[in-house]
């Protein structure tokens, strides 16, 4: 029985067809069988050039980075990384899957403007994030079809986004006349939850109907219909959560704790159930203004890991090969250390986008110079091109990810549209932009 006619068997929907057709405001999805999407944003601005835009140090110029005294620019695959925290292992593992966007210009040092700007594609508030869009594309009456942990948050009313840390909360609302500390014992008996069943759907009802309601408030009844709906669905994410076992706790570092590796199997847990269809994972604690390689060497190893732990936890569930993970920052952190060891912000950063098995994997586009600045290249060719070319930006990557995701031409995209002259082929498996041989790994500093 698909997810569709279980919803109708159980009589949940009974409901909308008592509501005038108007107020219906999404078809109920079928079965999803497309991608699911997902953003993991470091927040507080990472350090590209200690991953994926490595940078040695200048002969007669400030450090660029402490770990290049002795390391060197490796590559795996075609893609360069940098010899820190733990980096090899996992382009090593992964570089055949990721394509690793460099030199893009978030055109800010401000953090806000920065994550607003590099997670929905503008600098200024008010344009969704590409989650949001994909959810509500592919899965609007899904009871959690958009999952947010934090970070950038904005769905411009698109769709709900659901905060979903607390897993024992959704025992309670699955079976909501048992008590919470043992699912057995019920606390409404089941004739007094009909009669709160009907008069709830009477006065849904009566309030639909009603012409006085503000736009607003007509959006916030109609939402709660949505996931009265759609709620039986969470029967399955209930009980793949009580077969999942135990849930990772946090984890701490010197400066910070993460909860990701929870989000990340609290996300896969919904996808696999078929309640969600996208999710945003976050972790904080990037701003290394002082202490910068303690602290950035701690977080990137953590983070790498993390990713590491996605892809196989993704493998565990049987959804792997249905992932797209994108990973990106606020912006970077500057090409020279401060007077108390760390690394101030840096409008010019970069992102990874990972799927399993890709054919535009093993690449890097983007370029920046040794001093981390941009490079203009050719959007068609993406061949370095200082005269004439263009600069990337935040808007053509989230518009290239549109493209991909097979969002662009849908109705509900219209309103937010790129002001974009050019368009970036990022994802053509047969372009690439050369990564210039740093002549700086022969003369030590």
């Amino acid at each position: 029985m698909n997810r569709r006619d279980f919803i109708r068997l159980s009589g949940l929907t009974s409901l909308a067809t008592a509501l005038p057709a108007s107020l219906n405001l999404h078809a109920a999805p079928q079965d999803f069988e497309g991608k699911f999407l997902v953003t993991l944003q470091l927040i507080g601005a990472w350090d590209v050039s200690s991953i994926c835009d490595p940078k040695m140090n200048v002969p007669g110029e400030d450090e660029i980075n402490h770990w290049a005294q002795n390391g060197e620019t490796q590559t795996a695959g075609k893609i360069q990384y940098a010899e820190f925290a733990g980096n090899t292992s996992f382009f090593d593992k992964y570089h055949n899957d990721m394509l690793v966007i460099n030199g893009i210009d978030a055109q800010t040092n401000s953090h806000n403007a920065g994550v607003t700007h590099n997670f929905s594609g503008r600098i200024s508030a008010g344009f969704p994030s590409l989650t949001s869009l994909y959810a509500a594309i592919h899965g609007a009456d899904l009871p959690i079809a958009y999952i947010n942990n934090g970070g950038y948050t904005e769905t411009a009313g698109v769709i709900r986004n659901t905060r979903l840390d607390d897993a024992d909360s959704i025992q309670n609302i699955v079976k909501p006349t048992s008590a919470r500390w043992n699912p057995t014992d019920k606390w409404i008996p089941d004739e007094d939850w009909e009669l709160i069943n009907q008069y709830r759907n009477s006065r849904l009802i009566e309030k639909l109907n009603s012409s006085t309601l503000s736009v607003r408030e007509r959006l916030a009844v109609s939402n709660y219909k949505s996931a009265l709906d759609s709620a039986s669905i969470l029967t399955d994410f209930s009980t793949a959560l009580d077969q999942a076992g135990d849930l990772h706790e946090v984890e701490r570092g010197t400066e910070y704790w993460s909860n990701l590796k929870r989000q990340i199997q609290l996300a896969m847990i919904s996808m696999k159930s078929g309640v969600s269809i996208s999710a945003d994972l976050n972790i904080h604690g990037f701003d290394t203004h002082q202490n910068h390689d303690v602290l950035q060497g701690e977080l990137l190893a953590h983070t790498t890991d993390c990713i590491d732990f996605f892809w196989e936890y993704a493998e565990e569930m049987g959804i792997a090969d249905r992932m797209v993970l994108v990973v990106n920052s606020d912006f970077s952190r500057t090409p020279y250390y401060n007077a108390t060891d760390g690394k101030d912000h840096w409008p010019v950063g970069s992102a990874i986008v990972m799927e399993k098995g890709a054919s535009w994997g093993n690449r890097v586009v983007g370029l920046t110079d040794e001093a981390q600045n941009v490079i203009p290249i050719n959007p068609v060719t993406l061949q370095p091109q200082e005269n004439g070319g263009s600069v990337i930006y935040p808007k053509h990557v989230m518009q290239s990810l549109r493209d991909y995701m097979g969002i662009s031409d849908n109705p509900l995209v219209t309103p937010f549209l790129f002001n974009n002259e050019e368009s970036f082929d990022f994802f053509s498996a047969s372009k690439s932009t050369p990564q210039n041989a740093d002549p700086r790994n022969s003369v030590r500093v």
